[in-house]
């Protein structure tokens, strides 16, 4: 993360937010002036020993600060973990994600862990042990991470300390979380040291001479960083326990679930699973990966983003495609210190028949492909997309004009969705009918044989209907996918960096429209297509007249979108004889959206803690400790409750907006 100003002040209004003025304070200290003694950090920060000690003690546990003792002088230096103090923005986004695919107990367990920080299995059992204790006295905590003022106090969805362990060993087999080692404390510049000085004294003798020594020694530095990041990645140390004849879910042990006689099983795929055996260590420490789940955020904007070009059905097949690319990509950005960087064709992938076979059942691909009839079909705009295809004469192309890829009109039909139409020929809903049948109430009743499978045709033809989807994702302009092989009807990859950069540029395409109207919009895409062009040539390219080119482009370039490059015909430099080439820098805009989203979610942080200040009385009511379990509306009055909505609202709105914003910063930054 960048050390702009307002990144600095985000970082420490959301450690402020979140764990209080005193780690605030020395959070911030350590992100302006860097890594300090602790003897420099008190002068700064003007606290105590023991004030110090505390603070230190919740940033190293949260993981949002680095230590490192000099073996040569004994000091030990603090370090500001900038990124990991971001992650508390998208924290309700991971604690969501975390729920959308494991169910209601993996959340609480996320969520856990969003407050404790790096933590031991023993100790989350003795949290959730008197989390019980206190529900059946009827003193039981909230269960926001960030209190808004709102009561939530329900019974907790992790029932036993078995179902405990189980969900901990599914959240490290996805990598959400991921045990805590002794080298994640250190920062990778004192990492990347240490391992190039231990190596240096073993076998160089303490220094290097020649190329070929300094590539040598790049290697296997290169080589012991890898092992040490190998050593945090989950081996699946949990143990089962013993049966010993008992049940653990089922009758004999045996963990089958019974189906309904409709098919379907009586908890909903892996979100509700109850106490598998798996026993972790009680001395594991874990926390949350932070690198994996931005993995799996990225793939539900790519996601989103494919709906929104493509289709829904199309989508969600798109997801599970990402999902099981999923499992191979350990983060979004590979470090170039670490990671073999290497320009490979072909990344992880897929097949075809991996994702049918892996695909929900609730989503039917035949649905997702239309068969428009022919009155439907805009045939005008198909031969115009075949004319632009063909090769055209030199003539031709100098004086047409140049098409900038507007769409057409929102009236024109979607290819992408239901085929199907509604049967009129069904008159089961017939008011006039002789004999009308009521509706009957689907019956429920557990039957202990298996629905018939599916013949092997039904799964030929669902492979080939997903086939059929995965080539409308290759052949979309984003190219959100790139066949590499015909194995299993057809090996599919992900160009992330490309896709990226299509989001990017539709984001900031969004955010030109709005500023400056459709001729600002124009002109940087002209621009962004073209490269430098003079202003003669804009007004032909874009078709706008000479004034509006003017004053577009000086508007552009107050806001910094755009510039100007002088370019002098000889060495005298005059006006007369010089060329001024505009352009459009796409990385200046980027990082333009970047520094304002800062700015945006630190003044709403400000608001959010102006707002809580203003209705405090209320809010400090219902943190009572003896009416924090009741609905508001039993111990308030009509006024207070109205004032209490209203907070209640405000705070939603913030935090929400605030969600928003961190999708950009993941867009620009981190995917």
């Amino acid at each position: 993360m960048s050390r702009s100003t307002h990144a600095v002040e985000l970082c420490a209004l959301l450690v402020d937010e979140t764990y209080g003025e005193l780690t605030s304070r020395i959070f911030t200290i350590l992100l302006r002036k860097g890594r300090l003694p602790i003897r420099l950090l008190s002068k700064h920060t003007l606290l105590n020993a023991r004030q110090l000690r505390h603070g230190l003690a919740v940033l190293i546990q949260q993981g949002l600060v680095y230590y490192n003792q000099d073996s040569e002088t004994g000091t030990t230096f603090y370090e500001a973990n900038s990124d990991a103090a971001y992650g508390l923005a998208r924290a309700g986004k991971i604690i969501g994600m975390a729920e959308t695919r494991f169910g209601p107990a993996a959340r609480d367990v996320v969520q856990k862990l969003f407050l404790l920080g790096n933590t031991s299995v023993s100790d989350l059992e003795a949290a959730y042990e008197s989390k019980h204790e206190q529900h059946v006295n009827g003193n039981a905590e909230g269960s926001s991470v960030i209190p808004n003022g709102v009561n939530e106090h329900k019974a907790s969805p992790v029932s036993s300390t078995g179902h405990l362990h189980s969900v901990l060993n599914r959240l490290l087999e996805v990598g959400f979380i991921e045990p805590v080692v002794h080298s994640m404390f250190l920062s990778p510049a004192d990492t990347y040291n240490k391992v190039e000085r231990g190596i240096l004294q073993e076998s160089f003798g303490g220094s290097t001479k020649g190329a070929k020594q300094k590539d040598d020694l790049k290697l296997r530095v290169k080589n012991q960083l890898q092992s040490i990041r190998s050593d945090r990645e989950w081996k699946g140390k949990g143990i089962k326990r013993p049966l010993n004849g008992g049940h653990v879910n089922g009758v004999n042990g045996t963990n089958k679930r019974r189906r309904l006689s409709n098919g379907s099983s009586t908890v909903s795929s892996d979100h509700l699973y109850e106490d598998d055996g798996t026993r972790l260590e009680p001395t594991l420490i874990v926390h949350v990966n932070y690198e994996k789940c931005t993995v799996a955020l990225r793939n539900e904007a790519l996601a989103a983003f494919a709906k929104e070009r493509i289709g829904e059905i199309t989508s969600l097949i798109y997801a599970q495609g990402l999902r099981l690319l999923e499992a191979k990509i350990p983060r979004c950005r590979p470090d170039s210190a670490i990671d073999n960087v290497v320009d490979l064709p072909d990344g992880p992938m897929f097949t075809t028949k991996e994702l049918a076979a892996a695909l929900s059942h609730n989503v039917n691909p035949g649905t997702g492909i239309g068969k428009a009839s022919g009155d439907q079909v805009n045939v005008r705009k198909l031969e115009k997309q075949l004319d632009a295809r063909k090769p055209k004469s030199k003539e031709g192309e100098a004086g047409g004009d140049i098409d900038m890829g507007d769409g057409g009109s929102d009236d024109e039909p979607k290819v992408n969705g239901n085929s199907k139409l509604p049967d009129n020929d069904n008159d089961d809903d017939d008011p006039f009918a002789d004999s009308p049948k009521p509706a009957k109430r689907p019956k429920v009743t557990f039957q202990d044989r298996l629905p018939a499978s599916k013949t092997s045709d039904d799964r030929e033809n669902r492979v080939e209907l997903v086939k059929k989807h995965l080539l409308l994702l290759a052949a979309d302009d984003s190219k959100f996918l790139r066949k590499c092989g015909n194995n299993g009807f057809g090996e599919w990859t992900c160009d992330f960096e490309f896709i990226i950069q299509k989001m990017q540029e539709a984001e900031i395409d969004a955010m030109l429209l709005e500023n400056f109207g459709n001729s600002g919009h124009r002109l940087a895409r002209i621009l962004r297509k073209l490269g430098k062009l003079e202003e003669k040539k804009l007004e032909e390219a874009g078709k706008i007249k000479k004034k509006d080119v003017r004053t577009k482009l000086a508007e552009m370039q107050m806001a910094g979108l755009v510039d100007i490059q002088e370019v002098p015909r000889d060495s005298a430099r005059t006006t007369q004889r010089t060329i001024f080439l505009w352009f459009f820098d796409q990385d200046r805009a980027a990082t333009m959206v970047v520094q304002n989203t800062y700015k945006a979610m630190s003044r709403i942080l400000q608001r959010l803690d102006v707002e809580r200040r203003r209705a405090h009385d209320v809010l400090a009511l219902t943190r009572r400790s003896d009416v924090r379990d009741l609905d508001p509306e039993v111990y308030l009055d009509v006024h207070q409750l109205n004032d209490f909505r209203a907070i209640d609202g405000k705070i939603d709105k913030l935090l929400c907006q605030i969600s928003r914003l961190d999708g950009l910063i993941g867009l620009f930054r981190e995917f």
